[in-house]
């Protein structure tokens, strides 16, 4: 029913407001360690050949668990079958354990890191995650995860070369605005309108046109 909304009900609701649509889809690594949810891996097949859908995510792990082992390599898997990118969750706790876990699960994947986007980033994880060949994703929240001041840091000392920036309208206190205040603190810092245009338009575009 949820997959069904995000690629009916959603779509039409965001068409009112010139918004086109588009989701990734998944079994969430949470979910993946409930047994009620699992069957939601043999149903995903039916739902990726749409054309809203442009990526199988979000996967990846929470809690570093052999139930979420089994889902992440089972939806690489399928991103591979159906010439998907990825978007992967990294774990908000032991974030460097978490990333090296999943970058040696995309590796005995049959997905090119080239596809795969790996969120959640901070300083801690940016250096091997940009090694890997991987795109870069970072959340900016109010509270957790990265905000604007941390992130333009960021974009100084990496580039913004494979960078995502993305905010949130999430169930707990989030900001969707967190994009724009990223774009306003980089002008304000000395990057380029085109350096803002790549990290918060160009990028994203072409990592999820890789859905074709």
């Amino acid at each position: 029913d949820y997959f069904d909304a995000l690629l009916g009900w959603e779509p039409f609701r965001a068409a009112q407001y010139g918004i086109a649509h588009h989701c990734t889809l998944a079994l969430n690594p949470k979910e993946a360690n409930d047994p009620r949810c699992t069957p939601v891996l043999d149903e995903l097949p039916r739902y990726l050949v749409k054309d809203q859908v442009v990526a199988v995510g979000e996967i990846g792990y929470d809690s570093m668990t052999p139930a979420e082992d089994t889902a992440l390599a089972a939806q690489l898997q399928l991103a591979a079958d159906h010439e998907l990118p990825a978007l992967v969750h990294t774990p908000h706790r032991d974030k460097l354990a978490g990333l090296r876990r999943t970058l040696d699960a995309v590796r005995e994947s049959d997905l090119p890191t080239d596809r795969v986007l790996v969120d959640h980033l901070n300083e801690t994880t940016v250096k091997e995650a940009k090694d890997s060949g991987c795109w870069l994703g970072f959340s900016v929240y109010p509270d957790t995860k990265m905000d604007e001041e941390r992130m333009v840091a960021i974009l100084r000392a990496y580039g913004p070369e494979q960078v995502l920036v993305n905010s949130a309208a999430d169930w707990g206190r989030s900001d969707p605005l967190k994009t724009r205040k990223v774009a306003d603190l980089m002008l304000a810092e000395g990057f380029s309108e085109d350096d803002v245009d790549r990290v918060l338009w160009r990028n994203p575009v072409a990592f999820y046109g890789l859905s074709g």
